[in-house]
């Protein structure tokens, strides 16, 4: 028997429709839409799983998502995590990669699933793509049951992928493959045959379970773009009101060739600001160092973000942040610690 925690914490998957737009829909009103869930179906009867189910409060649309709702999720699956073969996250698609990204970096040594899942279309649609994919999520959340190898991760599994969390990206608002993993290869595939990528699953040191639940919100994430002019940023970093910087920059590591850039530089050397530097590529990496106009990138508050994700870069840098001290953050933000980067 499989035993299996799902917290549900609100997004599309449980919208119902009101006058003032779609609004999240308790747990109460969503399980009457799912039969593969009641009692003697096939999950509870034909493969033993024993579920159980609990509600974020209060429910939110995912664009409500900050690292107190990050907080409170971690906490209940810590909470339960001895008593409980693999959980699944049902969150909306907005920030999913967000989430996914943070989980994966506050939890130590997972040897369990953590799947995190939602959809397109509300659970009430005729056309709804949920079912499918929570079911699928119930496949790698309930392995033991299934005769699955376990994937010890924070991943996301949508509709016949499952990807690494920090590896994800949301590329589609309306595609029922919303998901994608650019620069890394699916985990598993649920097709017909399920299959898995047993050689790229990631497995922490053999140490105990842990938590570091901490994250800052001193970082900003910005975009270079053809006649951007960092002095607003620059004042920022001098009166000390920032920590970090997520910067996307051109291609593999681009910048303007002015001597504000120059100037931002020297501010985050005196203040001790940290520069995370990531291309706005969504595949490909940043190479500082390949190209002249990258130049001023070659310093020692400057972290090369390799090939990781926008939302893994940045909720990284606020877990860094949050949780080491300035004189370890260079160190470990350059560091591949969750397989999120390459």
């Amino acid at each position: 028997m499989s035993s299996i925690f799902i917290l549900y914490t609100g997004g599309t998957f449980g919208m119902k429709k009101t006058k003032k737009g779609l609004v999240p829909s308790s747990w109460d009103e969503i399980i009457n839409y799912l039969p593969a869930f009641k009692n003697q179906n096939y999950f509870d009867s034909f493969k033993q799983i024993d579920f159980t189910y609990e509600a974020l409060e209060p429910v939110v649309d995912s664009s409500d998502m900050n690292p107190e709702s990050w907080n409170k999720i971690a906490e209940i699956i810590y909470k339960n995590y001895d008593d409980y073969h693999g959980f699944i996250i049902i969150h909306g698609t907005d920030t999913l990669a967000y989430t996914a990204s943070a989980l994966s970096f506050m939890f130590n040594n997972l040897d369990k699933p953590i799947v995190l899942t939602g959809s397109q279309l509300p659970i009430f649609h005729p056309r709804t793509d949920g079912i499918v994919n929570l079911s699928n999520a119930i496949y790698i959340a309930g392995h033991k049951s299934f005769e699955i190898d376990c994937i010890p991760e924070v991943c996301i599994c949508f509709n016949d992928d499952v990807l690494r969390g920090n590896r994800s990206i949301k590329v589609s608002t309306n595609d029922f493959e919303g998901f994608s993993s650019p620069n890394f290869e699916n985990l598993a595939y649920l097709e017909q045959n399920i299959t898995l990528n047993h050689n790229l699953i990631y497995r922490g040191d053999k140490e105990k379970f842990g938590l570091q639940p901490k994250f800052s919100n001193n970082v900003v994430n910005v975009t270079v773009f053809p006649g951007y002019n960092p002095s607003a940023l620059i004042d920022i970093v001098r009166n000390q009101k920032i920590e970090g910087i997520v910067l996307k920059t051109f291609g593999a590591g681009n910048l303007p060739k002015t001597s504000q850039w120059q100037d931002l530089i020297e501010a985050c050397e005196k203040n001790k600001t940290i520069i995370f530097a990531t291309t706005q590529c969504p595949n490909g990496r940043i190479e500082i160092g390949q190209y002249a106009s990258s130049e001023t990138l070659q310093s020692t508050c400057v972290v090369s973000g390799k090939d990781i994700t926008s939302e893994a870069a940045l909720t990284k840098l606020m877990w860094v942040i949050g949780n080491y001290p300035y004189e370890e953050r260079h160190d470990i933000l350059s560091q591949n610690i969750r397989g999120e980067m390459t």
